[in-house]
């Protein structure tokens, strides 16, 4: 199955808007690098607003410089601890791949890593990575009937030679759902805060493609293309909201004196 653009606002139908988007996204975006044994990896993130994103990767070798992938995404708030962990990745095709255990030890979850470009992976050897995990929906369905919760790759459930291992069939309870427009295609999308039972995923949807009307309690159907981010130390400390044990309490009681 393809990468799902039409999810995050994109009509990608032939190679000629595939090339043009991945030359305006590379124009656009913010790049960041990755040294590897063999070349350079060239990242670039065009960020639409709304955690909408467009990634493509440039690699880079003694043979020159060529595109190696254009791709959508989505860069969530839903956090994942994941550990063990590792990431496979396709230096000259500009993919990577990771996969890693939730805390309950037995679901694991495979995903498209978007950044690889913005971190060093190792700097999380030997201990859990938190990752912003979402899915793009190929399509997706509001049932009236509520099921089995189910957070699983779609391979399980359906045999074809073209399902990637980072397909996943997802099905469980809306707890919330709000829309959303791409600014640069005018598209309205939607984005569904899912209960799969194993976890809340985080599902973006274009409103074109969903059959039903949203509502929170209703049971939603989807099938999704799982992608993420991996946080870095600096946006972790940027998440935290409660006390930073690193600062003592005499300069806490300082911040909060009366000047009289």
């Amino acid at each position: 199955m393809a990468e799902p653009f039409d999810a995050i606002g994109f009509q990608i139908k032939d190679a000629a808007s595939y090339e043009a988007l991945a030359e305006e996204a590379h124009q656009r975006g913010t790049l960041s690098l990755a040294q590897r044994h063999q070349g350079v990896l060239h990242g670039c993130c065009w960020s639409l607003g709304f955690g909408l994103e467009v990634w493509t990767v440039l690699y880079e070798s003694r043979k020159g410089m060529f595109y190696a992938d254009c791709r959508p995404a989505f860069r969530g708030q839903r956090l994942l601890t994941l550990y063990p962990w590792e990431i496979i990745e396709y230096e000259e095709d500009g993919e990577a791949l990771a996969r890693g255990l939730m805390p309950d030890m037995t679901t694991e979850i495979f995903f498209v890593l978007q950044n690889i470009t913005e971190i060093d992976p190792a700097e999380f050897r030997e201990r859990p990575i938190t990752a912003a995990v979402s899915g793009l929906a190929y399509r997706a369905r509001v049932n009236a009937k509520s099921g089995k919760p189910t957070f699983a790759p779609l391979v399980r459930n359906r045999k074809r030679n073209n399902v990637a291992e980072t397909d996943y069939v997802v099905r469980g309870t809306i707890l919330s759902w709000r829309e959303m427009t791409n600014p640069r295609t005018t598209e309205t999308l939607l984005w569904v805060d899912v209960d799969t039972g194993q976890a809340n995923l985080e599902v973006i949807i274009n409103r074109a493609e969903l059959k039903g009307e949203l509502k929170r309690g209703a049971w939603l159907s989807a099938e999704v293309w799982l992608q993420g981010h991996i946080l870095n130390e600096k946006e972790l400390l940027s998440r935290y909201e409660g006390i930073d044990r690193q600062v003592s309490q005499i300069d806490l009681w300082k911040k909060l004196r009366r000047d009289h």
